[in-house]
C-alpha cells in the first residue's frame, strides 16, 4: 500500500526555501512554569528553530506541518479501526485483540506504517514475568519479571534486552513502555514482582543494562512510572491514590530514572497523586512533568493511559477536561487505549485543537515544543531517514529545474 498523499505537499514543503524569522529565547524549564500566554515570547516555534539553523531536519520537517498533523504527533493510541486511509496519530499501541499471534501483529505492523506519513512509534506493554505480553513467541516465552531483572548481573540483563529487542522488531515493534523503574521492597508493584528492586542503585544498574540492549536493536524504552509508584498498595488503575511523600523522597524514587537518562526515549508517568504538587493525578501535574523534563530536556514525556476511570474521579467526570489537563501540563504524548476513530470515544485531536485555539500565539508554540521532542526520538531511531533522502532528491529536482 503506498503512503498517504498527505507525503506529497509535506515534501513540496521541505524543499522550498525557508521563510526567515526572528529567533527567540529558548525554552526555560522550571518546576513552577509560568503561564502559556507568559512563556510564549520566550519559547521558540518550529519555524524560528529551522530559520537560525536551516540544517535542522527536525524543525523543518515540523515546520512543514498543519496544526492537525502536529496535533497528531502527540497521540498514542489503540490502532485506528478504519482498515483503509491515513493513520493519523503518531504513534500505537499495541494490546488485546492485535496481540493474536506474531504473524497477525506483523502484518498489522506492517499496514500500520504504510498508512502513516511519519513513521509511527509502534509501542507494547511488555515487561515479562506475570505481565509478558509476547508469551506466544517462543525466544520470549519465559521473559523475566522486573524482580528477576534486578537480581541479574548488568551483562544478563543486558542479553535479556537484546533478546526482547530482537524478537519486537521482527514483530515490527519499536517502542516498549517500560521497563518499570519504580522502588519497591512491598506494595503493588512489589507484589506483582513488577519492581526491580527497593536500591536506587541497583535498579538504576539493571534498568540501564536492559534499556541499552533494546537500543542496540533499534527498540526505544519509556521508563515507568515517573516520578516512581514505590510502596503504595493500591492500584491507580482502578482508584485514585494520593500520596504524601516529600519533595526529597519523590527526588529519590526520581534517581533511576535520571540515571538511565537518555537511553531511554522518555518517561511514563504515573496517575498517582502527590500532595506536594497539588494532589492532582502527576500526568495532570505541570510540576511533574516538568521535573521530568530538567532531567532530561529531550526526554519525551508521556501520559499513563487516560482512558482509566480513577482520572474522571479527579476532573469530576469530565473526559475532555482529562485530555486538556493533560495537555496543559505539559505532557508530549497522551496514551490513550481508545481508538482514534471510535465513535463512543472523546475526539482527543479536536480537544487540543480547542485548546490551542483559546491562545494560538501560546499554545501553537507548545505543541512544536512536544512535537519537536517526538520527531527528534524518532530521528534518533532512524525512523526519518526515508523522509530524509526523499527531502534531499525533491530538493535537488527543485534546485536542478531551477537552473
Amino acid at each position: 500500500m503506498n503512503k498517504p498523499t498527505l507525503l506529497i505537499p509535506l515534501l513540496m514543503a521541505l524543499a522550498a526555501p525557508a521563510a526567515s524569522a526572528q529567533a527567540a529565547e529558548p525554552l526555560q524549564t522550571a518546576p513552577a512554569p509560568a503561564s502559556p500566554t507568559q512563556q510564549a515570547a520566550a519559547i521558540q516555534g518550529c519555524a524560528e528553530i529551522h530559520a537560525a539553523n536551516p540544517s535542522d531536519f527536525t524543525a523543518e520537517l515540523c515546520a512543514s506541518m498543519s496544526l492537525d498533523d502536529k496535533i497528531a504527533q502527540m497521540f498514542m493510541s489503540y490502532p485506528p479501526l478504519a482498515k483503509e486511509g491515513p493513520v493519523t496519530v503518531g504513534a500505537v499501541i499495541m494490546l488485546g485483540p492485535t496481540l493474536k499471534n506474531a504473524k497477525t501483529l506483523s502484518a498489522k505492523t506492517t499496514d500500520l506504517q504504510s498508512r502513516a506519513a511519519i513513521p509511527l512509534l509502534v509501542a507494547i506493554d511488555m515487561e515479562g514475568g506475570q505481565l509478558n505480553r509476547l508469551q506466544f513467541v517462543p525466544e520470549l516465552k519465559d521473559a523475566p519479571s522486573g524482580q528477576k531483572l534486578g537480581e541479574m548481573t548488568e551483562a544478563d540483563a543486558e542479553d535479556w534486552g537484546r533478546r526482547l529487542g530482537i524478537q519486537m522488531k521482527k514483530l515490527g515493534l519499536n517502542c516498549n513502555l517500560g521497563p518499570v523503574l519504580d522502588l519497591a521492597g512491598k506494595g503493588h508493584m512489589f507484589d506483582r514482582e513488577r519492581s526491580m528492586g527497593e536500591d536506587p542503585d541497583k535498579v538504576a544498574r539493571a534498568a540501564k543494562a536492559y534499556v541499552r540492549g533494546m537500543k542496540s536493536q533499534g527498540v526505544v524504552a519509556f521508563g515507568k512510572h515517573f516520578p516512581g509508584y514505590g510502596d503504595t498498595e493500591q492500584n491507580s488503575d482502578q482508584e485514585l491514590v494520593v500520596s504524601k511523600r516529600s519533595r526529597e523522597e519523590l527526588k529519590r524514587q526520581a534517581g533511576p530514572f535520571a540515571e538511565v537518562g537518555r537511553d531511554m526515549g522518555g518517561v511514563l508517568l504515573t496517575n498517582i497523586a502527590f500532595t506536594e504538587y497539588g494532589s492532582e493525578p502527576s500526568i495532570l501535574s505541570s510540576g511533574i512533568v516538568s521535573m521530568a523534563h530538567s532531567m532530561v530536556p529531550d526526554w519525551v514525556t508521556m501520559t499513563d493511559d487516560i482512558a482509566v476511570p480513577p482520572l474522571l474521579e479527579a476532573t469530576g467526570g469530565d473526559a475532555a477536561e482529562v485530555v486538556r489537563r493533560a495537555f496543559r501540563a505539559g505532557n508530549d504524548i497522551i496514551l490513550t487505549t481508545a481508538p482514534i476513530d471510535w465513535d463512543k470515544a472523546v475526539d482527543v485531536r479536536g480537544v487540543v485543537k480547542a485548546e490551542v485555539a483559546r491562545d494560538p500565539a501560546a499554545q501553537e508554540k507548545r505543541v512544536d515544543q512536544s512535537v519537536l521532542r517526538i520527531l527528534r526520538l524518532k530521528e534518533r531511531m532512524g525512523l526519518l531517514d526515508e523522509l530524509k533522502k526523499a527531502k534531499a532528491a525533491a530538493r535537488a529536482a527543485s534546485e536542478k529545474k531551477a537552473r
